[in-house]
């Protein structure tokens, strides 16, 4: 499984809806695809989708690491040897997990498709499916409301709301959106760092009866004193996000639950890694994800499959990209995200990415 070839496109896609959360508005989501082929004629795809708030990197410094660290050290390599390599592509782009994780997940693509097997039932093939929440950026309370009942039309039974930017409008928009769900639709937070811990469990404190199955990342990524206050003291689960992106983070975090995100750990193996130390630690995990072409969702999706302590997913990353270069791989149906039994990946690349 000699490398012969490694090719990098660059995409910046348009969005369909702007992307709002706590820390960022976007309405453009960069990503960096990566086609690496092999002297059989195999072809693997990985893809990185560089979000500067949560792992320090953007869209041009990680096609730069691409092109110029990563893919001359890639020509003539055994693909097959991926915890080598991910271990040797980690020394070469410290601090760049998104450019790591695109190589990554091409060396996947390219395993399942030499064993002839879908990735996820290589990985572990714990479970056919998965429900995902579907994410409510911040925008307009009447804005929110439609976006709200247009999703539960499309078949989701699960909304993530994005907060923290205002204590008082972030109650009324969840107590609203209780109202305007129903009592059979599940709601998660994600405050994105938004709060501080008086800000968090007053939130919270109001929200108690709006029956929300967890919130993620209440306050900043950096202090971790003030999330373990939180977790003590929170009526409602807490969900680690942008303090955890390592497995050194997650045998720090003081939260009963993880998001892991293929961008943050390095790919897939960084998310093996990561999971099984959450696992160890009782902590149980949700697999998340940015703004992604279908490629690294695919990848995100075929993980949460196939391990059995991804409890939760947030695999909605695509469905706003424009103009993706990739179609199947990852397929959702009446909220549940399930692969199909294609080879790898089971993606299918347009010609404006080869």
């Amino acid at each position: 499984m000699q490398i012969v070839d490694v090719a990098i496109c660059r995409r910046d896609f348009q969005l369909r809806n702007p992307s709002v959360v706590a820390y960022e508005a976007l309405d453009v989501a960069p990503n960096i695809i990566v086609r690496i082929e092999l002297e059989n004629g195999l072809v693997g795809w990985g893809n990185s989708a560089p979000d500067e708030h949560v792992t320090g990197e953007n869209a041009d410094g990680v096609e730069r690491t691409l092109r110029e660290r990563l893919k001359p050290f890639l020509i003539g390599k055994d693909a097959s040897r991926i915890e080598l390599l991910w271990s040797q592509l980690c020394q070469l782009a410290p601090n760049q997990p998104t450019a790591v994780a695109a190589v990554d997940i091409a060396l996947y693509d390219l395993l399942g498709k030499a064993a002839g097997l879908p990735l996820c039932r290589l990985l572990g093939n714990a479970k056919d499916r998965i429900e995902t929440t579907v994410t409510l950026s911040i925008e307009e309370l009447p804005t929110t409301l439609a976006r709200a009942r247009e999703f539960q039309a499309q078949g989701f039974r699960a909304l993530k709301i994005k907060c923290g930017l205002d204590v008082d409008e972030d109650i009324e928009r969840i107590r609203k959106i209780r109202q305007t769900a129903g009592e059979q639709i599940r709601l998660t937070i994600d405050a994105n760092q938004g709060y501080s811990v008086a800000d968090s469990l007053r939130v919270f404190a109001a929200i108690k009866a709006c029956r929300i199955d967890f919130v993620e990342q209440p306050v900043a990524a950096t202090d971790l004193e003030a999330l373990r206050e939180v977790c003590r003291c929170s009526p409602i689960p807490v969900m680690a996000d942008e303090s955890v992106l390592s497995t050194a983070d997650v045998l720090k975090t003081p939260a009963p639950l993880v998001n892991l995100k293929l961008m943050k750990t390095g790919g897939i193996t960084g998310a093996l890694k990561a999971l099984a130390v959450a696992e160890a630690r009782g902590i149980r995990a949700m697999v998340g994800c940015m703004d992604e072409s279908r490629i690294s969702m695919a990848a995100a999706a075929h993980f949460a499959l196939a391990m059995n302590n991804v409890v939760f997913a947030d695999l909605d990353g695509h469905i706003d990209i424009i103009d993706d270069v990739a179609e199947q791989g990852i397929w959702l149906e009446d909220g549940l995200v399930r692969t199909n039994e294609a080879a790898g990946l089971g993606l299918v690349i347009s010609e404006t990415a080869r």
